[in-house]
């Protein structure tokens, strides 16, 4: 009687030479075609070129940006309104405001430094005059011009001089217009004629005739710039005349 065992194959030891591996033929994969992708075609830069020539680009640069800007304060705005009603914020700080001004006003009625300052300030411009002409005449001695020399010298190397201009670099444009203006008021005398009452506008230097009536509403007397702060004129042109009666014997 015959018995069928399945057959098992040997182990086999590493071979000392390496068998070389039968090639095994690849099925062929079939490889899309992708189009080739471009960024920028002469087309585009021609009509780059155009919109830049006939300004159209920058007007759409600008529109945009306007856009943008206009959008950033809308959502601004409604994120403070937002706040202001959920934490009152404009209540707080106009009652913290209002508490300032009240300590501001009591400490100003305790130790009088509104008066005091105005006092100081009528003091200096009564008596400017005066310290710029002492200072000039400092200035013109051999000890002030080298005092200036060295102070211009220890600003320079100090740093202070750039200091100065960057602060003034960033002050000028909020106290330029200040200033322009205190000048400016300074220079034009504004007024109703005393005879038609119609106002009237002008330079301090120059003859103003009222335009209703042709009167002289304004006559400078003088330089107006030499006046003091009571607003008279002082003029070393003019001699003071003595008027004396002589009485025949």
């Amino acid at each position: 009687m015959a018995t069928t065992l399945p057959w098992q194959p040997p182990l086999q030891l590493k071979p000392r030479h390496r068998i070389p591996i039968p090639y095994r033929t690849r099925q062929a994969t079939s490889v899309r075609q992708l189009a080739p992708i471009r960024a920028f075609r002469r087309s585009d830069i021609d009509g780059f070129a155009r919109r830049m020539v006939s300004g159209e680009a920058l007007r759409d640069a600008w529109r945009s940006a306007n856009d943008g800007f206009e959008q950033l304060a809308f959502e601004a705005k409604k994120a403070a309104e937002r706040l202001d009603r959920r934490y009152s914020v404009s209540r707080r700080l106009s009652s913290v405001a209002r508490s300032a001004s009240e300590r501001a006003r009591d400490i100003d009625r305790e130790f009088e430094i509104g008066l005091r300052w105005r006092t100081f300030t009528m003091d200096f411009n009564r008596n400017l005059p005066r310290y710029r002409k002492q200072l000039n005449d400092f200035l013109d001695t051999p000890l002030g011009k080298s005092f200036a020399t060295i102070l211009f010298l220890w600003l320079a190397l100090s740093g202070w001089l750039f200091r100065f201009l960057i602060f003034a670099l960033w002050i000028l444009p909020l106290a330029g217009p200040l200033l322009i203006g205190t000048i400016a008021n300074n220079l034009v005398i504004k007024g109703a004629c005393p005879a038609c009452k119609r106002q009237f506008a002008g330079y301090k230097n120059q003859i103003i005739r009222c335009t209703s009536c042709g009167n002289i509403v304004w006559q400078p007397k003088g330089d107006f710039f030499s006046r003091d702060s009571r607003g008279t004129t002082t003029s070393k042109s003019e001699p003071d005349i003595i008027d004396v009666d002589f009485e025949e014997k």
